[in-house]
């Protein structure tokens, strides 16, 4: 089965626009992860985490 020339420029331009939007929304995902570990670092209480808990040595 053959499309046209114009089928497959419609294709085209709408897999151009999910992969836009795609796009938009793993930004988003990233964003959200991005801030997210940004403001949990001292939340788990995991000294290696954090840079301001002192080391003892051994």
């Amino acid at each position: 089965m053959a499309k046209s020339t114009d089928e497959l420029t419609k294709e085209i331009n709408e897999l151009r626009t999910e992969m836009k939007q795609m796009r938009e929304l793993l930004n988003m995902l990233f964003t959200i992860v991005v801030e997210q570990e940004e403001g949990d670092e001292d939340d788990y209480g995991f000294p290696m985490l954090s840079q301001d808990t002192p080391r003892f040595n051994n």
